[in-house]
């Protein structure tokens, strides 16, 4: 192993409740090209025998390294997992594998690569949304996330990045950066305050490629951490809902403070209208339904902005 070359930290956080799945991802990595990476899985949960399983998958994975953190606390901790997964690593580059989710061989290459190219500070590749059964049969394969161009417009919006798809160089983050980037209050949308962040401060360079898949589950295997020890009922989606809303009106109070740092980022994004919900509704709450409605003149406007922005973008 070449010891010159940078090391890659890979963040993980589980629960602990779906092994086959863990295996696979980790096996993914395993087989990427490139050699200099280690493993941070933060499992949040007791002792027993989730715990020790994962003691287990981690020595079968040897010579991979895995190193296994344990958060005790209750709740959704999701955003906070990260956080411990990312003061953890040891990597100059740091990156993220949901434990469902796998990686191409080449996924880590092409990514430390084009950022050396472009002499960005992260980039990201194009993802396969694959379906399958119980079994692990494909159902079917998808490219919903498709982005050619970066467009941080877009990004403002929604999230269209999956989190495991990107890969970052902590040696050219901005300061705001470089310590627990992740709001740990945000239980949603906690990837999406983070890409907004990011890009906000640094562009990145974008890789045509698929080298990576993201799998959701036909059965009854859950693949969303917000949903755990729940069965799917009204009462859990209620709440789900409801999270939903909290998290949006903190990612929004969030973009409006970025926003205020650039006299020119204010006139271009518009803060989104508060959000509100009358109780007992059950309307979907997510981050495209708190941006605002947009009129006719307003569009056309921000159409003819875009180029600006673009161009500031690459001065940041």
């Amino acid at each position: 192993m070449d010891k010159s070359t940078p090391l890659v930290s890979l963040v993980m956080r589980t629960l602990g409740d779906r092994p086959r799945e863990i295996r696979r991802a980790l096996n993914s990595v395993a087989a990427n090209t490139w050699q200099q990476v280690e493993v941070i899985i933060v499992y949040q949960g007791a002792e027993g025998r989730k715990w020790d399983e994962l003691q287990r998958i981690a020595k079968d994975l040897s010579p991979l390294p895995v190193s296994l953190l344990r958060n005790p606390k209750s709740g959704d901790r999701r955003a906070e997992n990260l956080n411990i997964g990312w003061d953890f690593g040891r990597g100059r580059f740091i990156g993220f594998l949901d434990d469902d989710d796998t990686l191409e061989p080449g996924h880590i290459q092409l990514l430390v690569e084009a950022m050396a190219a472009t002499g960005r500070t992260w980039a990201y590749s194009q993802t396969l949304l694959r379906k399958e059964d119980e079994e692990f049969r494909v159902v079917s394969e998808t490219r919903p996330f498709l982005r050619k161009q970066f467009s941080l417009a877009d990004m403002w919006n929604e999230n269209f990045i999956p989190i495991h798809s990107l890969l970052i160089d902590r040696d050219g983050l901005v300061p705001q950066l470089k310590h627990r980037p992740f709001l740990d209050d945000l239980v949603r949308a906690e990837d999406w305050d983070f890409l907004l962040r990011i890009s906000y401060y640094h562009e990145p360079a974008v890789i045509e490629n698929y080298t990576c898949v993201y799998y959701v589950s036909t059965g009854t295997r859950n693949t969303n951490i917000s949903l755990m020890n729940e069965g799917v009922n009204v009462e859990a989606e209620q709440r789900n809902r409801e999270a939903w809303a909290r998290c949006s009106v903190i990612v929004e109070q969030r973009k409006s403070n970025l926003v205020k740092q650039n006299w020119w980022a204010r006139e271009y994004f518009k803060p989104a209208p508060p959000l509100r919900l009358p109780p007992g509704s059950t309307v979907a709450v997510g981050p495209q339904a708190a941006a605002s409605e947009r009129s006719t003149f307003s569009r056309l406007r921000r159409r003819a902005a875009r180029v600006l922005i673009r161009m500031l973008e690459r001065m940041l």
